[in-house]
C-alpha cells in the first residue's frame, strides 16, 4: 500500500512538472496595442513581449521587430523600452486561518496588511499603480492610488472566523482587471490571499478562473495562509497550479515565514515598448497591423490590430496672378542688338494636404503647354525657374504643376493661363531715335532754348531803335509852340463792396447698417487674425485687387483683379461665385463650382491663399438630442 501511494506521489510530481513546462511555453506572447496615426505617415504603437517563462523580454533592438502593414513587412524606426504603471487587485479569500494570532496578539492577516502597506509606501509617485481590494462581499476599494489603498487596507477588518473560504473574491478580481485598463499597455495582476479550501474538487472549480486569467494575460500570485500541514493539501496544489500557469508564483505562510518582497513580483510588469515606423499606406480606409518579434528562443507573432486613416494626394497650385511677363531689350544694349530680357521667370506654388497629414515631397514638376519645363527633386519644392528665352512673340501659355509625396501619391493642378508679352526693338531711324532718345531730347531742349534767346535778343534791339527815332523827331519841334492839353482826371468811382456768396454744403453719408454676416480673417493655422472682419451688408460684393471694379480689396499676390463675387439671394442666403480667378476660390477645401456655392455658418473660405470663416450674426439653432428613459420591468 505504501509503495502504491509513493508511486502515486511520483506520478503526481511528474504530471505537475509536465504541466509547469507546458504552462511556461504558453506564457510567451506578444501584443500590439492600438496604433496612433495623428502624426501620419509616422505611426506609433505600444508593444508587449514576454518570453516562455512569462518574463518581459527586455533589451530588444529595433531590428528584432518587423511591422506588417496590410501584410507588407516594414522596418521599425525606433523601439524604446518605457516604464508604465501596474494594475493590481488584492483579493482576500476570508477564512478562519487568516485570523490565527501569534504571541503578540497580531493576526496573520495583520502581518500581511503591514507588509503590503510598507511596500506600497515605497512606490515612486511618478509611476502611480492602479490598486483595488476585493473580498467575498465584493470590492472594498476600486481603482485607487497607493495612499488610498493603504488606508482601505488598514480599515479592512472583517470577521475571518465567521467566513467560509470560496472563490468569489478571485472571480471579482478577474472581473476588475479584465476590463479596459486605465492606460494602454498596463499589465494586470492579482495577489490572492487565501487559506486552504475544503472543496475536494477544487482543481476543477478553479479551471474556468484559470482560463479567464490566461485569456486576458492576468498574472495570479498566491499567498497561501494556513497551518504548515495544509501546505501539501490538494487545495494548496490547485492554487499553486493556478499561479504557475498564469506566470505568477505561490508563497506559503503559517505565521513564522519571512514575506517575499512584492516588488520582486511586479517590477517586470511595469515595462512596455514604444515603437514608431513609417507607413506606406496610400489609400484611405481600414487597415491591418501586426508585429513579428525575433527572440533567441524563437519568433512571436502578435494578433492583428485594425486602424483607420484618411490619405489623400497633395494638392498643388501655382501663384500666377502677380506675374506680368514682358520681354524687351535692355536699356544699355547697343543699337541693333537682339537681346531680350528677362530670359527666365520664377514660378512659385502652394502645396496643401487635404487629409491634414503634411508629409515630405519627393518631386514637383512644372509643365508649360504640356511639356516639362522644370523639376525639383530636393528642397525647395515650391519654386521653379521657367526658361522663356526662346519666346520671341507675344502669346498665351498654359501652366500646370505636379506634386508627388513620399507615399507615391501625386496630383496635377488645373491649367492656368499666363501671357508672355514680347516687345521687339525698333529698327532704322525709329530704332536709333528710341535707343538714343535721352541725349536727343536734351539736345532738342538746348537748341530750342538757344533759338528762343536769339528771338528775344533781336526784339530788344528793334524796340531800342524805334524809341530813339521818336525822341529825335520830338526834339526838332519847338516846345513853346506845342499845345498843352489839360487832362482832368475822371472822378474815381466809388469802390463797390464785393458781394459774398456762401455755398452751403450738406452731408450725404449713409447710415451704417447692422451686418447680418461677417467674414472673419484667419491665420494659416486656423486662428482668428488681427484684422477687421468684412461686414456683408451689400446685395453683391466683388472681391479682388482692382479698386475700380471691386468693392472689397484683398491685398495678396494670390488674388486676381476680380477674384470672386458674394451675392445675397432673395431668400436671405449667401451665394459665393468664383470669377475665373487664377488661384481659385474654395469652400471647406473644395473648389467652388461654376454655379456657385451657398455658404453656411462656420464655413472656411479660401480666396487664393487668404483664409476666412463665414459667420452669421444669428447662428442656426442646433437641435438638442432627445433622451428617452425606458423602464425595464424585471
Amino acid at each position: 500500500m505504501r509503495k502504491f501511494l509513493a508511486l502515486l506521489l511520483i506520478l503526481s510530481v511528474l504530471l505537475g512538472a509536465v504541466q509547469n513546462v507546458s504552462a511556461q511555453q504558453s506564457l510567451a506572447f506578444a501584443e500590439l496595442y492600438p496604433a496612433d496615426v495623428s502624426a501620419f505617415p509616422k505611426v506609433s504603437a505600444s508593444l508587449d513581449v514576454f518570453d516562455g517563462r512569462g518574463i518581459f523580454a527586455s533589451g530588444l533592438k529595433p531590428e528584432a521587430v518587423t511591422i506588417y502593414e496590410d501584410g507588407q513587412p516594414l522596418k521599425v524606426d525606433s523601439l524604446v523600452e518605457t516604464a508604465i504603471p501596474l494594475q493590481l487587485v488584492v483579493a482576500v479569500n476570508q477564512g478562519q486561518p487568516l485570523d490565527a494570532r501569534d504571541s503578540t496578539g497580531a493576526s496573520r492577516f495583520q502581518r500581511i496588511s503591514q507588509t503590503l502597506a510598507e511596500w506600497a509606501q515605497k512606490l515612486p509617485a511618478d509611476l502611480p499603480d492602479d490598486f483595488s481590494l476585493v473580498s467575498q462581499a465584493g470590492p472594498v476599494i476600486n481603482h485607487a492610488n497607493a495612499a488610498d489603498f493603504i488606508v482601505g487596507l488598514n480599515g479592512f477588518k472583517p470577521d475571518f472566523r465567521a467566513a467560509s473560504p470560496n472563490l468569489l473574491s478571485l472571480a471579482a478580481a478577474i472581473d476588475i482587471v479584465s476590463a479596459q485598463t486605465p492606460q494602454v499597455g498596463m499589465k494586470r495582476a492579482i495577489l490572492l490571499i487565501t487559506p486552504h479550501s475544503d472543496d475536494f474538487n477544487i482543481a476543477a472549480t478553479l479551471e474556468p478562473h484559470l482560463q479567464r486569467a490566461l485569456q486576458n494575460h492576468i498574472r495570479v500570485f498566491v499567498w497561501f495562509v494556513d497551518l504548515e500541514s495544509a501546505f501539501k493539501s490538494t487545495s494548496a496544489a490547485a492554487f499553486g497550479n493556478l499561479a504557475a500557469q498564469t506566470g505568477g508564483s505561490m508563497f506559503t505562510y503559517s505565521g513564522i515565514e519571512r514575506f517575499p518582497d512584492p516588488e520582486a513580483y511586479f517590477s517586470a510588469l511595469r515595462r512596455v515598448y514604444a515603437l514608431t515606423y513609417s507607413s506606406r499606406l496610400n489609400a484611405a480606409g481600414e487597415h491591418r497591423l501586426a508585429a513579428k518579434i525575433n527572440l533567441s528562443t524563437g519568433a512571436l507573432d502578435s494578433p492583428e490590430q485594425k486602424f483607420s486613416v484618411d490619405v489623400q494626394p497633395p494638392n498643388p497650385f501655382p501663384l500666377t496672378n502677380d506675374i506680368q511677363i514682358t520681354r524687351r531689350a535692355p536699356e544699355d544694349a547697343s543699337f541693333g542688338a537682339e537681346v531680350l530680357l528677362p530670359a527666365a521667370q520664377e514660378i512659385k506654388i502652394i502645396i496643401e494636404f487635404p487629409d491634414g497629414h503634411p508629409r515630405p515631397l519627393t518631386r514637383t514638376t512644372l509643365y508649360v503647354d504640356n511639356a516639362i519645363m522644370d523639376e525639383n527633386t530636393a528642397e525647395p519644392f515650391d519654386v521653379f525657374t521657367w526658361d522663356i528665352s526662346a519666346y520671341e512673340k507675344t502669346g498665351e501659355h498654359q501652366i500646370m504643376v505636379e506634386a508627388v509625396d513620399t507615399l507615391g501619391l501625386q496630383k496635377i493642378s488645373m491649367s492656368v493661363p499666363v501671357t508672355v508679352t514680347v516687345v521687339q526693338p525698333l529698327g532704322g531711324g525709329l530704332g536709333l531715335l528710341a535707343r538714343y532718345r535721352t541725349p536727343i531730347t536734351f539736345g532738342a531742349i538746348l537748341l530750342a532754348g538757344l533759338i528762343l534767346f536769339l528771338i528775344l535778343l533781336s526784339g530788344r534791339l528793334r524796340a531800342f531803335s524805334i524809341r530813339a527815332s521818336k525822341e529825335a523827331r520830338r526834339a526838332e519841334a519847338d516846345p513853346l509852340t506845342q499845345s498843352v492839353n489839360e487832362t482832368s482826371a475822371a472822378p474815381a468811382e466809388k469802390n463797390k463792396k464785393p458781394r459774398i456768396v456762401s455755398k452751403q454744403t450738406g452731408s450725404n453719408s449713409r447710415a451704417g447698417k447692422d451686418a447680418e454676416a461677417l467674414l472673419m480673417r484667419l491665420t494659416s493655422d486656423g486662428r482668428v487674425a488681427a484684422a477687421a472682419p468684412i461686414p456683408l451688408v451689400e446685395k453683391e460684393i466683388v472681391f479682388g485687387t482692382d479698386p475700380v471694379q471691386c468693392a472689397q480689396i484683398l491685398d495678396d499676390p494670390s488674388i486676381s483683379s476680380v477674384h470672386a463675387r458674394l451675392r445675397i439671394t432673395d431668400d436671405g442666403g449667401y451665394l459665393l461665385q468664383d470669377n475665373n480667378s487664377v488661384a481659385g476660390t474654395w469652400v471647406n477645401y473644395d473648389l467652388v463650382p461654376r454655379e456657385g456655392c451657398r455658404l453656411a455658418h462656420g464655413d472656411i473660405l479660401h480666396f487664393g491663399r487668404l483664409l476666412y470663416r463665414f459667420t452669421l450674426k444669428t447662428p442656426p439653432e442646433i437641435s438638442k438630442p432627445t433622451i428617452t428613459i425606458q423602464t425595464i420591468e424585471e
